[in-house]
């Protein structure tokens, strides 16, 4: 679910500044060089060599200037991918390696871009951000509500017995797996609702909640938000914790095509507006 902020934080403090701090780290994410709104595009790694540079014949071509002609190759085997640099401007996660097994978590930079293994199809490919890119340079920031402490309320998390995934559908198609935590019960406007909890990669520790409302496809992005809660305020396994909807946020594939995002599930759409939280950004 690539590239999402530690978006809780603990009780104890202020809930409107703690949305407002919230809101800043999102801004920086957008804006630095992890940013969705920097992915240009996904090359298939169709050789065991693959290389990487501005030449015009490389695998991955990478133009810009003081990109080497050739900055290294990625080599398919035993089924890993392993990428040689060639090149010491290129850092795998902030350090030269003359050899790195890539994996999903990997961030490869090469001047203006930055390189992710992906595995689309059960193809190895790589993605390809552009920190210059037009989607960057348009950029002006994202869009909210106004805070209103009525979405933050108390919510009770019972886990799930065992441990087992649970299919959701895909925004790109077909079906996805999803970690299932439990359930997260609460009140909003005197009524009761409970939501299914998952566990996101990005984000283990917390409670990855994904919904939809009745702003979803109106004033909100269509496949529905996502909010991370924390899965106890108090540190214990008590189950008592925080729901903050002012902290909704919208999926990857709301910026652009190039990601997979999980749909809601059914029992996950609830039936009334939540107006807090993202809004839609404009159409990509």
């Amino acid at each position: 679910m690539l590239l999402m902020p530690v978006l809780f934080m603990l009780a104890g403090s202020n809930g409107q500044q703690d949305v407002m701090a919230w809101r800043d780290r999102q801004e920086k994410k957008m804006r630095g060089d992890k940013s969705p709104f920097a992915v240009e595009r996904v090359e298939t790694l169709e050789k065991d060599r693959n290389t990487l540079g501005s030449a015009a014949d490389a695998a991955v071509n990478l133009p810009g200037d003081g990109i080497p002609a050739v900055a290294g190759e990625v080599v398919i085997h035993d089924g890993k991918a392993v990428l040689v640099s060639q090149s010491p401007q290129m850092l795998v996660n902030g350090i030269f390696e003359r050899e790195h097994t890539l994996e999903g978590t990997d961030w490869v930079a090469l001047g203006q871009y930055r390189l992710q293994l992906r595995r689309p199809n059960g193809k190895f490919a790589i993605r390809v951000s552009n920190l210059k890119s037009q989607a960057m340079l348009r950029y002006h920031g994202l869009k909210y509500y106004a805070f209103d402490e009525r979405y933050r309320v108390p919510a009770r998390f019972t886990p799930d017995g065992g441990k087992h995934d649970f299919t959701v559908e895909s925004s790109q198609g077909g079906p996805q797996q999803l970690p299932y935590a439990g359930k997260l019960s609460f009140e909003l406007s005197g009524m009761p609702y409970t939501l299914d909890a998952f566990i996101d990669g990005d984000e283990p520790d917390a409670l990855f909640v994904i919904f939809r409302d009745a702003t979803s496809a109106k004033e909100t992005y269509g496949v529905g938000r996502y909010i991370y809660v924390a899965r106890s305020v108090s540190g214990k396994s008590d189950g008592k914790t925080t729901l903050d909807f002012n902290k909704a946020f919208n999926p990857l594939c709301a910026y652009g095509p190039l990601f997979f995002c999980p749909i809601p599930p059914k029992q996950n759409h609830l039936p009334l507006a939540i107006p807090v939280g993202e809004k839609t950004y404009e159409t990509y």
